[in-house]
Protein backbone atom coordinates (compact mmCIF):
# COMPACT_ATOMS: atom_id res chain seq x y z
CA UNK A 1 0.00 0.00 0.00
CA UNK A 2 3.20 2.33 0.29
CA UNK A 3 3.31 2.59 -3.39
CA UNK A 4 -0.24 3.77 -3.90
CA UNK A 5 -0.54 6.90 -6.11
CA UNK A 6 -0.80 10.10 -4.89
CA UNK A 7 -4.03 11.52 -4.11
CA UNK A 8 -5.67 13.02 -7.67
CA UNK A 9 -8.19 13.91 -9.71
CA UNK A 10 -9.10 10.87 -10.45
CA UNK A 11 -9.86 9.88 -6.40
CA UNK A 12 -12.83 12.60 -6.75
CA UNK A 13 -14.15 11.80 -9.74
CA UNK A 14 -14.34 7.93 -9.01
CA UNK A 15 -15.90 8.89 -5.10
CA UNK A 16 -18.42 11.45 -7.36
CA UNK A 17 -19.06 8.17 -9.28
CA UNK A 18 -19.22 6.17 -6.15
CA UNK A 19 -22.55 8.35 -4.88
CA UNK A 20 -24.10 8.67 -8.20
CA UNK A 21 -24.42 4.94 -7.86
CA UNK A 22 -25.56 4.92 -4.70
CA UNK A 23 -28.10 7.64 -5.14
CA UNK A 24 -28.89 5.35 -8.23
CA UNK A 25 -30.67 3.14 -6.49
CA UNK A 26 -31.30 4.90 -3.05
CA UNK A 27 -32.64 8.25 -4.21
CA UNK A 28 -35.02 6.61 -7.00
CA UNK A 29 -36.43 4.82 -4.33
CA UNK A 30 -36.63 7.43 -2.14
CA UNK A 31 -38.46 9.95 -4.96
CA UNK A 32 -40.50 7.28 -6.36
CA UNK A 33 -41.41 4.17 -3.63
CA UNK A 34 -44.18 6.09 -2.14
CA UNK A 35 -45.40 6.99 -5.37
CA UNK A 36 -45.43 3.85 -6.87
CA UNK A 37 -47.28 2.27 -3.59
CA UNK A 38 -49.63 4.80 -3.38
CA UNK A 39 -50.94 5.40 -7.19
CA UNK A 40 -49.72 1.63 -8.91
CA UNK A 41 -50.05 -0.32 -6.08
CA UNK A 42 -53.55 1.68 -4.46
CA UNK A 43 -52.16 0.88 -0.92
CA UNK A 44 -53.46 3.40 1.56
CA UNK A 45 -50.90 5.56 2.25
CA UNK A 46 -51.03 5.15 6.48
CA UNK A 47 -50.16 1.59 5.87
CA UNK A 48 -47.17 3.01 3.76
CA UNK A 49 -46.22 5.21 6.77
CA UNK A 50 -45.78 1.98 9.05
CA UNK A 51 -44.30 -0.16 6.48
CA UNK A 52 -41.51 2.33 5.81
CA UNK A 53 -41.18 3.33 9.72
CA UNK A 54 -40.89 -0.66 10.84
CA UNK A 55 -38.02 -1.49 7.96
CA UNK A 56 -36.40 1.79 8.26
CA UNK A 57 -35.96 1.65 11.92
CA UNK A 58 -34.37 -1.88 11.17
CA UNK A 59 -32.38 -0.62 8.80
CA UNK A 60 -31.30 2.26 10.83
CA UNK A 61 -30.27 -1.22 13.73
CA UNK A 62 -28.43 -2.56 11.07
CA UNK A 63 -25.95 0.26 9.96
CA UNK A 64 -23.87 -0.14 13.21
CA UNK A 65 -23.93 -3.71 13.44
CA UNK A 66 -22.45 -3.59 9.55
CA UNK A 67 -20.11 -1.40 10.81
CA UNK A 68 -18.61 -2.86 13.59
CA UNK A 69 -18.07 -5.77 10.78
CA UNK A 70 -16.53 -3.66 8.64
CA UNK A 71 -14.35 -2.22 11.25
CA UNK A 72 -13.07 -6.19 12.45
CA UNK A 73 -11.68 -6.94 9.32
CA UNK A 74 -8.39 -6.18 8.88
CA UNK A 75 -7.15 -4.41 5.44
CA UNK A 76 -4.79 -7.90 3.84
CA UNK A 77 -3.24 -5.30 0.77
CA UNK A 78 -6.85 -4.89 -0.96
CA UNK A 79 -8.21 -2.44 1.12
CA UNK A 80 -10.45 -1.90 3.80
CA UNK A 81 -13.56 -0.78 2.50
CA UNK A 82 -13.27 -1.41 -0.90
CA UNK A 83 -14.07 -5.16 -0.92
CA UNK A 84 -17.73 -4.56 0.74
CA UNK A 85 -18.99 -2.63 -2.35
CA UNK A 86 -17.44 -4.83 -5.07
CA UNK A 87 -19.54 -7.71 -3.14
CA UNK A 88 -22.54 -5.95 -2.38
CA UNK A 89 -22.88 -3.99 -5.41
CA UNK A 90 -24.60 -6.35 -7.47
CA UNK A 91 -27.42 -7.75 -5.00
CA UNK A 92 -28.37 -4.29 -4.63
CA UNK A 93 -29.01 -3.53 -7.90
CA UNK A 94 -31.30 -6.24 -8.46
CA UNK A 95 -33.51 -5.56 -5.07
CA UNK A 96 -33.91 -2.07 -6.49
CA UNK A 97 -35.77 -3.65 -9.37
CA UNK A 98 -37.57 -6.21 -7.59
CA UNK A 99 -39.52 -3.08 -5.47
CA UNK A 100 -40.64 -1.87 -8.85
CA UNK A 101 -42.72 -4.79 -9.53
CA UNK A 102 -46.33 -4.51 -10.28
CA UNK A 103 -47.75 -6.88 -8.64
CA UNK A 104 -51.24 -4.65 -8.28
CA UNK A 105 -52.94 -7.84 -9.16
CA UNK A 106 -52.07 -9.41 -5.46
CA UNK A 107 -54.33 -9.60 -2.83
CA UNK A 108 -53.50 -6.47 -0.53
CA UNK A 109 -52.19 -8.54 2.65
CA UNK A 110 -49.79 -9.97 -0.31
CA UNK A 111 -49.21 -6.78 -1.43
CA UNK A 112 -48.09 -5.59 1.92
CA UNK A 113 -45.74 -8.81 2.69
CA UNK A 114 -44.26 -8.43 -0.92
CA UNK A 115 -43.45 -4.90 0.07
CA UNK A 116 -41.84 -5.61 3.49
CA UNK A 117 -39.62 -8.38 2.19
CA UNK A 118 -38.13 -6.76 -0.51
CA UNK A 119 -38.09 -3.55 1.36
CA UNK A 120 -35.93 -4.94 3.98
CA UNK A 121 -33.89 -7.10 1.80
CA UNK A 122 -32.47 -4.24 -0.02
CA UNK A 123 -32.09 -1.94 2.63
CA UNK A 124 -29.61 -4.85 4.25
CA UNK A 125 -27.64 -5.16 1.12
CA UNK A 126 -27.73 -1.35 0.19
CA UNK A 127 -25.90 -0.90 3.72
CA UNK A 128 -23.30 -3.19 3.27
CA UNK A 129 -22.20 -0.97 0.13
CA UNK A 130 -23.31 2.42 1.50
CA UNK A 131 -21.35 2.29 4.90
CA UNK A 132 -18.49 1.03 3.43
CA UNK A 133 -18.40 3.94 0.91
CA UNK A 134 -19.27 6.54 3.25
CA UNK A 135 -16.11 5.64 5.47
CA UNK A 136 -14.03 5.48 2.22
CA UNK A 137 -13.11 9.15 2.15
CA UNK A 138 -11.90 9.27 5.51
CA UNK A 139 -8.84 6.80 4.70
CA UNK A 140 -8.82 8.15 0.84
CA UNK A 141 -6.30 11.61 2.05
CA UNK A 142 -6.15 13.15 5.53
CA UNK A 143 -5.51 16.24 4.04
CA UNK A 144 -8.12 19.05 5.32
CA UNK A 145 -8.46 20.27 1.84
CA UNK A 146 -8.59 17.48 -0.07
CA UNK A 147 -11.57 16.29 2.26
CA UNK A 148 -13.69 18.94 1.60
CA UNK A 149 -13.12 18.52 -1.80
CA UNK A 150 -14.11 14.60 -1.70
CA UNK A 151 -17.26 16.25 -0.15
CA UNK A 152 -18.07 18.43 -2.76
CA UNK A 153 -17.29 15.55 -5.07
CA UNK A 154 -19.70 13.46 -3.67
CA UNK A 155 -22.22 15.74 -3.39
CA UNK A 156 -22.33 15.93 -7.25
CA UNK A 157 -22.59 12.76 -7.86
CA UNK A 158 -26.14 13.28 -5.85
CA UNK A 159 -26.84 16.33 -8.17
CA UNK A 160 -26.03 14.67 -11.24
CA UNK A 161 -28.41 12.42 -10.61
CA UNK A 162 -31.02 14.41 -9.11
CA UNK A 163 -31.09 16.69 -12.20
CA UNK A 164 -31.16 13.80 -14.97
CA UNK A 165 -34.13 11.30 -12.43
CA UNK A 166 -35.97 15.26 -11.56
CA UNK A 167 -36.03 15.78 -15.81
CA UNK A 168 -36.84 12.64 -17.08
CA UNK A 169 -39.17 11.33 -14.26
CA UNK A 170 -42.31 13.44 -14.65
CA UNK A 171 -41.95 13.38 -18.40
CA UNK A 172 -41.39 9.03 -18.43
CA UNK A 173 -43.23 8.06 -15.43
CA UNK A 174 -46.64 9.73 -16.01
CA UNK A 175 -48.81 10.78 -18.93
CA UNK A 176 -51.77 12.68 -18.54
CA UNK A 177 -50.98 13.60 -14.77
CA UNK A 178 -51.49 10.16 -14.33
CA UNK A 179 -48.73 6.99 -13.35
CA UNK A 180 -47.57 4.45 -16.06
CA UNK A 181 -46.86 1.06 -13.70
CA UNK A 182 -44.27 -0.48 -16.35
CA UNK A 183 -42.17 2.49 -16.84
CA UNK A 184 -41.57 2.85 -13.00
CA UNK A 185 -39.94 -1.04 -13.44
CA UNK A 186 -37.79 0.32 -16.91
CA UNK A 187 -36.57 3.01 -14.84
CA UNK A 188 -35.17 1.05 -12.16
CA UNK A 189 -33.91 -0.89 -14.35
CA UNK A 190 -31.77 1.40 -15.94
CA UNK A 191 -31.06 3.24 -12.51
CA UNK A 192 -29.66 0.11 -10.77
CA UNK A 193 -27.67 -0.79 -13.78
CA UNK A 194 -25.93 2.77 -13.90
CA UNK A 195 -25.23 2.96 -10.34
CA UNK A 196 -23.79 -1.16 -10.40
CA UNK A 197 -21.33 0.22 -12.90
CA UNK A 198 -20.14 3.20 -11.10
CA UNK A 199 -19.73 1.50 -7.92
CA UNK A 200 -17.14 -0.64 -9.88
CA UNK A 201 -15.15 2.37 -11.29
CA UNK A 202 -15.26 3.74 -7.67
CA UNK A 203 -13.56 0.36 -6.47
CA UNK A 204 -10.81 0.51 -9.19
CA UNK A 205 -10.35 4.31 -9.17
CA UNK A 206 -10.49 5.19 -5.04
CA UNK A 207 -7.01 4.10 -3.40
CA UNK A 208 -7.32 4.01 0.54
CA UNK A 209 -3.87 5.86 1.70
CA UNK A 210 -4.26 6.70 5.56
CA UNK A 211 -3.48 3.19 7.10
CA UNK A 212 -3.85 2.62 11.22
CA UNK A 213 -1.94 -0.24 12.81
CA UNK A 214 -4.30 -2.79 13.78
CA UNK A 215 -5.50 -3.07 17.35
CA UNK A 216 -3.60 -6.10 18.82
CA UNK A 217 -4.62 -9.57 18.46
CA UNK A 218 -5.74 -10.60 21.67
CA UNK A 219 -7.87 -7.44 22.17
CA UNK A 220 -11.41 -8.17 21.00
CA UNK A 221 -13.59 -5.24 19.19
CA UNK A 222 -15.53 -3.92 22.32
CA UNK A 223 -18.87 -2.56 20.54
CA UNK A 224 -20.24 -1.20 24.08
CA UNK A 225 -16.86 0.82 24.85
CA UNK A 226 -16.89 1.97 21.46
CA UNK A 227 -20.57 3.23 21.50
CA UNK A 228 -19.55 4.60 24.81
CA UNK A 229 -16.88 6.77 23.41
CA UNK A 230 -19.01 7.91 20.50
CA UNK A 231 -21.73 8.83 23.17
CA UNK A 232 -18.94 11.56 24.44
CA UNK A 233 -17.82 13.24 20.99
CA UNK A 234 -19.97 16.08 20.65
CA UNK A 235 -18.99 17.03 16.95
CA UNK A 236 -20.55 13.32 16.25
CA UNK A 237 -23.23 14.12 17.94
CA UNK A 238 -23.90 17.47 16.53
CA UNK A 239 -23.62 16.50 13.07
CA UNK A 240 -26.33 13.12 14.09
CA UNK A 241 -28.23 15.07 15.65
CA UNK A 242 -29.10 18.38 13.47
CA UNK A 243 -28.97 15.87 10.21
CA UNK A 244 -31.81 14.25 11.29
CA UNK A 245 -33.94 17.17 12.09
CA UNK A 246 -33.24 18.40 8.89
CA UNK A 247 -33.47 15.55 6.98
CA UNK A 248 -36.60 14.73 8.43
CA UNK A 249 -37.80 18.05 7.62
CA UNK A 250 -36.69 17.86 3.90
CA UNK A 251 -37.27 13.82 3.47
CA UNK A 252 -41.16 14.86 4.36
CA UNK A 253 -41.43 18.19 1.54
CA UNK A 254 -39.68 15.53 -0.80
CA UNK A 255 -42.10 13.22 0.07
CA UNK A 256 -44.74 15.47 -0.67
CA UNK A 257 -43.35 17.44 -3.83
CA UNK A 258 -44.83 15.55 -6.45
CA UNK A 259 -48.05 15.70 -5.13
CA UNK A 260 -47.76 18.98 -4.86
CA UNK A 261 -46.86 19.77 -8.33
CA UNK A 262 -49.92 16.47 -9.12
CA UNK A 263 -52.49 17.94 -6.93
CA UNK A 264 -52.00 21.99 -6.09
CA UNK A 265 -50.33 23.38 -9.41
CA UNK A 266 -51.91 20.98 -11.51
CA UNK A 267 -49.43 19.96 -13.53
CA UNK A 268 -46.77 16.86 -12.42
CA UNK A 269 -45.00 17.43 -15.75
CA UNK A 270 -43.51 20.80 -15.29
CA UNK A 271 -41.37 19.32 -12.51
CA UNK A 272 -39.32 18.82 -15.43
CA UNK A 273 -38.54 22.72 -15.40
CA UNK A 274 -37.22 22.28 -12.17
CA UNK A 275 -35.12 19.23 -13.00
CA UNK A 276 -33.35 21.66 -15.84
CA UNK A 277 -33.31 25.05 -13.60
CA UNK A 278 -31.15 22.74 -10.46
CA UNK A 279 -28.45 22.50 -12.71
CA UNK A 280 -27.53 25.92 -12.54
CA UNK A 281 -28.19 26.16 -8.60
CA UNK A 282 -26.27 23.16 -8.07
CA UNK A 283 -23.16 24.49 -9.98
CA UNK A 284 -23.46 27.50 -8.10
CA UNK A 285 -23.30 25.41 -5.30
CA UNK A 286 -20.86 22.86 -6.05
CA UNK A 287 -18.39 25.57 -7.32
CA UNK A 288 -19.20 28.64 -4.59
CA UNK A 289 -19.19 25.94 -1.46
CA UNK A 290 -15.44 25.39 -1.27
CA UNK A 291 -14.82 29.29 -1.51
CA UNK A 292 -17.53 30.43 1.24
CA UNK A 293 -16.39 27.19 3.49
CA UNK A 294 -12.68 28.11 3.32
CA UNK A 295 -13.31 31.82 4.08
CA UNK A 296 -16.25 31.21 6.88
CA UNK A 297 -15.78 27.70 8.03
CA UNK A 298 -17.83 24.84 7.04
CA UNK A 299 -20.54 24.96 9.94
CA UNK A 300 -20.72 28.88 9.93
CA UNK A 301 -21.60 28.80 6.27
CA UNK A 302 -24.07 25.83 7.01
CA UNK A 303 -25.91 28.24 9.51
CA UNK A 304 -25.90 31.13 8.11
CA UNK A 305 -26.94 29.63 4.04
CA UNK A 306 -29.74 27.62 5.88
CA UNK A 307 -31.41 30.80 8.30
CA UNK A 308 -31.92 32.54 4.10
CA UNK A 309 -34.17 30.05 3.01
CA UNK A 310 -36.20 29.48 6.15
CA UNK A 311 -37.02 33.33 6.26
CA UNK A 312 -37.86 32.66 2.78
CA UNK A 313 -40.08 29.82 2.91
CA UNK A 314 -41.77 31.52 6.40
CA UNK A 315 -43.27 34.14 3.97
CA UNK A 316 -44.60 31.68 1.58
CA UNK A 317 -46.10 29.64 4.16
CA UNK A 318 -48.93 33.08 4.50
CA UNK A 319 -48.77 34.31 1.33
CA UNK A 320 -49.18 30.83 -1.22
CA UNK A 321 -48.16 31.37 -4.72
CA UNK A 322 -50.23 30.07 -7.64
CA UNK A 323 -47.45 30.27 -10.93
CA UNK A 324 -45.44 26.94 -10.26
CA UNK A 325 -42.50 28.67 -12.51
CA UNK A 326 -41.77 31.13 -9.39
CA UNK A 327 -42.61 28.68 -6.84
CA UNK A 328 -39.47 26.47 -8.90
CA UNK A 329 -37.21 29.81 -9.59
CA UNK A 330 -37.93 30.43 -5.44
CA UNK A 331 -37.39 27.04 -4.52
CA UNK A 332 -33.99 26.76 -6.38
CA UNK A 333 -32.42 30.05 -4.58
CA UNK A 334 -33.62 28.29 -1.47
CA UNK A 335 -31.65 25.11 -2.56
CA UNK A 336 -28.61 27.49 -2.37
CA UNK A 337 -28.94 28.76 1.07
CA UNK A 338 -29.92 24.37 2.96
CA UNK A 339 -27.03 22.99 0.26
CA UNK A 340 -24.32 23.43 3.02
CA UNK A 341 -26.56 20.81 4.56
CA UNK A 342 -26.10 18.26 1.67
CA UNK A 343 -22.90 19.35 0.71
CA UNK A 344 -20.73 19.70 3.53
CA UNK A 345 -22.21 17.29 5.83
CA UNK A 346 -20.01 14.57 4.78
CA UNK A 347 -17.20 16.55 5.65
CA UNK A 348 -18.64 17.27 8.83
CA UNK A 349 -18.58 13.84 9.11
CA UNK A 350 -14.83 12.98 8.71
CA UNK A 351 -14.12 15.90 11.38
CA UNK A 352 -15.86 14.14 13.83
CA UNK A 353 -14.29 10.89 12.91
CA UNK A 354 -10.69 13.11 13.81
CA UNK A 355 -12.63 14.50 16.47
CA UNK A 356 -13.00 10.30 17.89
CA UNK A 357 -9.34 9.97 17.31
CA UNK A 358 -8.57 13.18 19.45
CA UNK A 359 -10.04 11.95 22.42
CA UNK A 360 -9.73 8.28 22.32
CA UNK A 361 -6.99 7.47 20.30
CA UNK A 362 -8.82 5.29 18.25
CA UNK A 363 -10.47 5.81 14.75
CA UNK A 364 -12.89 3.14 14.45
CA UNK A 365 -14.04 5.08 10.69
CA UNK A 366 -16.50 2.29 9.98
CA UNK A 367 -18.72 2.48 13.55
CA UNK A 368 -18.43 6.20 13.54
CA UNK A 369 -19.61 6.57 9.92
CA UNK A 370 -22.23 3.98 10.64
CA UNK A 371 -23.47 5.84 13.86
CA UNK A 372 -23.74 8.80 12.01
CA UNK A 373 -26.17 6.86 9.08
CA UNK A 374 -27.98 4.95 11.79
CA UNK A 375 -29.33 8.27 12.67
CA UNK A 376 -30.35 9.18 8.82
CA UNK A 377 -31.43 6.13 8.26
CA UNK A 378 -33.83 6.77 11.75
CA UNK A 379 -34.56 10.11 9.77
CA UNK A 380 -35.21 8.83 6.57
CA UNK A 381 -37.75 6.26 8.44
CA UNK A 382 -39.79 8.78 10.08
CA UNK A 383 -39.38 11.61 7.17
CA UNK A 384 -40.94 9.18 4.54
CA UNK A 385 -43.50 7.75 7.08
CA UNK A 386 -44.50 11.23 8.47
CA UNK A 387 -44.71 11.87 4.70
CA UNK A 388 -46.76 9.54 4.00
CA UNK A 389 -48.99 10.52 7.43
CA UNK A 390 -49.29 14.21 6.60
CA UNK A 391 -50.50 13.20 3.02
CA UNK A 392 -53.30 10.78 5.06
CA UNK A 393 -53.69 13.75 7.34
CA UNK A 394 -54.37 16.61 4.88
CA UNK A 395 -56.86 14.41 3.43
CA UNK A 396 -55.47 12.57 0.13
CA UNK A 397 -57.87 9.70 -0.99
CA UNK A 398 -56.06 6.80 -2.86
CA UNK A 399 -59.00 6.12 -5.00
CA UNK A 400 -59.46 9.16 -6.61
CA UNK A 401 -58.32 10.02 -9.70
CA UNK A 402 -58.33 14.26 -9.30
CA UNK A 403 -58.07 15.56 -5.86
CA UNK A 404 -59.85 18.08 -3.60
CA UNK A 405 -58.99 21.85 -2.95
CA UNK A 406 -59.14 21.20 0.30
CA UNK A 407 -56.24 18.72 0.05
CA UNK A 408 -54.41 21.02 -1.86
CA UNK A 409 -54.60 23.79 0.47
CA UNK A 410 -53.93 21.82 3.23
CA UNK A 411 -50.87 20.06 1.18
CA UNK A 412 -49.11 23.98 0.93
CA UNK A 413 -49.46 24.81 4.49
CA UNK A 414 -47.77 21.45 5.46
CA UNK A 415 -45.44 21.52 2.86
CA UNK A 416 -43.80 25.10 3.82
CA UNK A 417 -44.43 24.29 7.68
CA UNK A 418 -42.52 21.35 7.72
CA UNK A 419 -39.31 23.51 5.64
CA UNK A 420 -39.54 26.30 8.08
CA UNK A 421 -39.36 24.08 11.17
CA UNK A 422 -37.10 21.48 9.97
CA UNK A 423 -34.13 23.75 9.22
CA UNK A 424 -34.34 26.31 11.71
CA UNK A 425 -33.93 23.06 14.24
CA UNK A 426 -30.84 21.52 12.51
CA UNK A 427 -29.50 25.24 12.68
CA UNK A 428 -30.15 25.51 16.28
CA UNK A 429 -28.31 22.23 17.41
CA UNK A 430 -25.34 22.54 14.67
CA UNK A 431 -24.61 25.90 16.35
CA UNK A 432 -25.24 24.84 20.09
CA UNK A 433 -24.05 21.07 20.09
CA UNK A 434 -21.29 20.99 16.97
CA UNK A 435 -18.33 22.14 18.66
CA UNK A 436 -15.69 21.94 15.65
CA UNK A 437 -15.52 25.93 14.35
CA UNK A 438 -13.51 26.92 11.42
CA UNK A 439 -10.56 27.36 14.31
CA UNK A 440 -11.25 24.25 16.30
CA UNK A 441 -10.87 22.13 13.45
CA UNK A 442 -7.80 23.42 12.25
CA UNK A 443 -5.96 23.21 15.40
CA UNK A 444 -7.59 19.03 16.10
CA UNK A 445 -6.02 18.56 12.60
CA UNK A 446 -2.67 20.22 13.76
CA UNK A 447 -2.52 18.14 17.06
CA UNK A 448 -3.21 14.94 15.08
CA UNK A 449 -0.68 15.27 13.07
CA UNK A 450 1.48 15.74 15.70
CA UNK A 451 0.56 12.77 17.64
CA UNK A 452 0.63 10.92 14.25
CA UNK A 453 4.54 11.58 14.16
CA UNK A 454 5.09 10.82 16.82
CA UNK A 455 3.79 7.73 16.64
CA UNK A 456 5.64 6.68 13.39
CA UNK A 457 8.58 8.03 15.14
CA UNK A 458 8.46 5.40 18.09
CA UNK A 459 7.25 2.37 16.17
Amino acid sequence: MNNVRPFSMKDKIGYTLGDLGCCCTEQFRAMYLTIFYTLVLKVNPIHVGILMLITKFWDAINDPIIGALVDSRENKGKGKFIPWIKAFAFPTAVLCILGFVNVSNFAYGARLAYMFISYVAYEIMYTCVNVPFGSLSSVMTDDVNHRTDLSRYRSLGGTIFMTVIVITGPLFLYKDNQPVPQNFLIMAAVCAGIGFVCLMITSHWCKERVILAAPPKQEKLSYVQIMKEIAKNRALLGVMLSSFIGIVGAGMVNALNTYLFRDYFGNVAIMAVSGMLSVLWSLIAFIGTKFVAKKFGKKEWTMYSATFSIIVFAVLFFFPLDNPLLFIIINGICFLGVSGFQVLVWALVNDAIDYQELQSGQRNEGIVYSAYTFFRKLANAVSGSMGSFALAIAGFNVNAQVQSEEFAGNLWKTYTGIYVVGYLLAVLVLKFVYPLTKEKTAEMLEELAKRRQEGAAND
